[in-house]
């Protein structure tokens, strides 16, 4: 039986109520490390298909190879009051200038209707510096 779907919806909120927010870098070198520890232990593991087709995938699509590269980027980013959200839709999709990064990510465009606590956009520049410094720290 179905749950209603104002249960369902509400149902869907709670399951990421307590998720981190990781990039595609931070999948690839958690599962690297992953099938390296095992791999130690066993030598012939072999992961489910599952595993290795999202390892494949967040390789192709990550936004750095260098684990402290990517760990220099979610500081930096942190230090611009991202919400996780923002932080993992800004490192994966890695806009390369404000006007993309405005059309990819709204929230990062301080709209006048939000509460004043609320109020927290980007100016062009600000925004230009940032994703200039990431795209740095990407290529480190």
């Amino acid at each position: 039986m179905a749950l209603p779907k104002k249960e369902l919806a509400q149902a869907d909120a709670k399951v990421f109520e307590h998720a981190a927010v990781v990039s595609n870098s931070e999948v690839a070198t958690i599962l690297s490390e992953y099938l390296r520890q095992r791999r130690e232990e066993k030598p012939s593991f072999q992961p489910q298909p599952l595993v290795q087709k999202t390892l494949e995938y967040v390789q192709k699509f990550n936004c750095g190879t260098n684990p402290e590269a990517v760990q220099a980027m979610r500081s930096y980013m942190e230090t611009y009051g991202l919400k996780p959200f923002e932080w993992g839709l800004v490192a994966n999709l890695m806009p390369e200038d404000t006007d993309e990064a405005q059309k990819l990510i709204p929230s990062l465009v301080d709209n006048p209707d939000d509460p004043p606590e609320e109020h927290r956009g980007f100016a062009a520049e600000e925004l230009d510096r940032m994703l200039a410094e990431l795209q740095n720290l990407r290529h480190a």
